[in-house]
């Protein structure tokens, strides 16, 4: 515990000295083995119990802690930059994999929205896909990818109105954005031509 006090360490140490105490045991193999381990608890007692030999090794391990968690990031990172490729080139099984991986290791909300997205790709139980999709927009409702994301997963449903909202949000916080723009174009196309189909204009 690396909370402990001085006093709680102390109890520990002496009730795992009783423990394990070598003169506790007869069998050869089980009193070398209870060296072993008391001589390790001995080593750490002397450890916790010194202020500055203390203060050093709750360094050490706030920088493994640290190293790991940078390392998580990373494959975080790795993971989900190939999911988006994925995605991109229409292969949304593997992305989905990927992408639960890479959520696991770093909850970003940019990986989760992806995730959601990917659930709806694959029809991977579509509404927890929205859920997501939503969750992750608002943790970041700023950042437009967010709104394009729930506008391709909307556009895929077959939710257009939804969809052109969405796309349109997109450009309200990034007006340059060409996906959405083109996904507006392509909606609005399609429900003319349906309009039109529906109330004999084309033929």
């Amino acid at each position: 515990m690396q909370n402990a006090t001085l006093g709680e360490i102390k109890k520990a140490y002496l009730a795992l000295v009783q423990e394990y105490h070598p003169d506790r045991f007869a069998d050869g193999k089980e009193k070398q083995k209870a060296h072993e381990i008391f001589a390790r608890v001995t080593a750490a007692y002397r450890t916790l119990s010194d202020e500055k030999l203390r203060s050093k090794y709750d360094q050490s391990l706030a920088k493994y802690t640290t190293d790991a968690d940078e390392a998580k990031e990373i494959q975080a990172k790795n993971l989900f930059n190939r999911a988006v490729d994925h995605i991109n080139n229409g292969e949304a099984w593997p992305a989905l994999n990927l992408l639960r991986t890479a959520y696991s290791y770093d909850m970003r909300p940019i990986y989760l929205s992806y995730l959601g997205l990917a659930q709806v790709y694959t029809k991977r139980n579509q509404s927890d896909g929205f859920k997501k999709l939503e969750h992750a927009l608002k943790k970041e409702l700023f950042n437009p990818t967010m709104h394009y994301n729930l506008g391709l997963a909307l556009e895929f449903v077959g939710k257009t109105k939804e969809a052109i909202r969405a796309y349109q949000q997109t450009l309200t916080w990034d007006p340059k954005h060409k996906r959405a723009r083109l996904g507006i174009v392509r909606l609005s196309a399609s429900k003319k031509g349906f309009i039109s189909k529906l109330f004999g204009g084309s033929k």
